[in-house]
């Protein structure tokens, strides 16, 4: 067995290369020659959804503003400012001030395209008059600390921006927008991938209220923004822009990337291999608990013969989880899904599951994820470490450090979910 786990990691461990590559965007743009073009965007991958435009339109490119969580002196046509995630910085409003002011001052019936992705939430960011800064950060943080899923974190972040939630939009209705779209949430929900800052918003203020009080957040939250969310309650602050009411009067959007392609791409590969593939259709969006189950049972039933795909066989999954903080430790939503799978695999015979996050960043650190087979926490035990400890504490980034388990890519200019690879054999 130990010889398979170990060709079983060399091959998880090659996937990790392609996923570094940025994936370039395919899509074609309706632009006349020699048009007038204005690039913005904010997100993870929109830098590399800037590059593929200025590499491939006919337009003349007059200036942009790309927000990105690393700086970049490649793309000369346009600036490219550093912002913070997964809580915004100091850094994030002045390069939001930046690219609101160029938008703003962008001459009437132009082109713009604004490129989004996943991380625009942070990257893109204004706090409203009367909240600082770091008390929108730790209500971010508290957010994502309480499990709450992408689309109910963004209902509140929207609320407490001056550029989410189609605002940045309306400061656009005198161009021609184009919003192009990297996704990296479920079904590709417009009104959540980035906080949506050129789509009009649905949700109200009233939501962000109940998403803190069922999160039982409200009372934890900063001061000044219990006394805006109750303004905005009340009808004191006008709530975001609404859909069939404030409506940009010329804009086309186009999602480009899905995680799903990601996901296929790389079943192929496998089957290349000559292993049996199975791929999910759908992303899941759960509890990191539930989804380590979901996988860790779809495993075992191949293992045990219970399942229509025999082995050797190739599980991939794809989507974002939600994990309750409740220790003082270090990790991600990756390495949380990598160590709980670890110990429900534990001496089964030959599994090894890649978890990782598809844009490099797992959660606050420098780990995108990790490699874990059937024999990790029995490995694990062996050397005098408890894993049950390392999970309850929330610290699987330090139960993979000594396990040597973790994988650093560092961004990869990628955004399309968490991906898991899971090999049975």
């Amino acid at each position: 067995m130990k010889s398979e786990l170990e060709a079983q990691y060399l091959i998880l461990n090659s996937l990790i290369n392609d996923l570094c590559k940025p994936i370039k965007p395919e899509f074609t743009l309706d632009i006349k020659k020699n048009s007038h073009l204005w690039v913005l965007g904010a997100g993870k991958a929109s830098l590399s959804i800037a590059q593929s435009i200025i590499n491939t339109s006919n337009a003349v490119v007059e200036d942009g503003i790309i927000i990105s969580n690393e700086k970049s002196s490649l793309v000369k046509e346009i600036q490219v400012f550093k912002g913070s995630h997964p809580y915004p910085d100091e850094d994030s409003v002045s390069a939001s001030y930046e690219l609101l002011e160029l938008a703003r001052n962008i001459p009437s019936g132009e082109i713009v395209i604004f490129c989004l992705s996943g991380g625009a939430s942070s990257l893109l960011c204004i706090p409203p008059k009367g909240i600082e800064i770091e008390e929108l950060a730790e209500t971010y943080q508290l957010l994502l600390n309480a499990g709450a899923p992408i689309h109910e974190i963004n209902i509140v972040r929207k609320h407490l921006c001056m550029l989410k939630g189609g605002q940045l939009a309306q400061a656009l209705h005198h161009t021609n927008l184009i919003t192009i779209i990297s996704s990296d949430v479920p079904n590709d929900d417009l009104e959540t991938i980035g906080s949506a800052p050129t789509i009009c918003d649905s949700s109200t203020f009233k939501d962000a209220f109940q998403v803190l009080k069922r999160f039982e957040l409200w009372y934890k939250i900063p001061h000044s923004i219990r006394i805006y969310i109750t303004k905005g309650l009340s009808g004191d602050i006008p709530d975001t822009p609404k859909p069939g009411v404030n409506d940009h009067p010329s804009h086309t959007v186009k999602i480009i990337s899905k995680a799903y392609s990601l996901s296929s791409k790389i079943g192929g590969q496998f089957k290349e291999m000559g292993f049996n593939v199975w791929v999910s259709d759908s992303a899941y969006n759960d509890d990191v608990r539930k989804v380590s189950k979901m996988i860790c049972s779809k495993a075992i039933s191949v293992l045990s013969k219970n399942e229509p795909v025999k082995k050797p066989a190739a599980l991939v999954y794809y989507g974002e989880s939600t994990v309750e903080v409740n220790g003082s430790g270090k990790g991600g939503r990756n390495q949380e899904m990598a160590l709980i799978s670890a110990l429900s695999i534990e001496g089964q015979h030959s599994i090894s599951m890649l978890s990782i996050g598809t844009d490099g960043v797992d959660g606050p650190t420098d780990a995108a994820g990790a490699i874990i087979n059937s024999e990790t926490t029995l490995f694990a035990r062996k050397s005098k470490l408890s894993p049950e400890e390392y999970l309850q504490n929330n610290d699987a980034y330090h139960f993979h450090e000594k396990m040597d388990t973790l994988i650093k890519t560092g961004p990869t200019g990628n955004n399309l979910m968490d991906l898991q690879v899971v090999i049975i054999e």
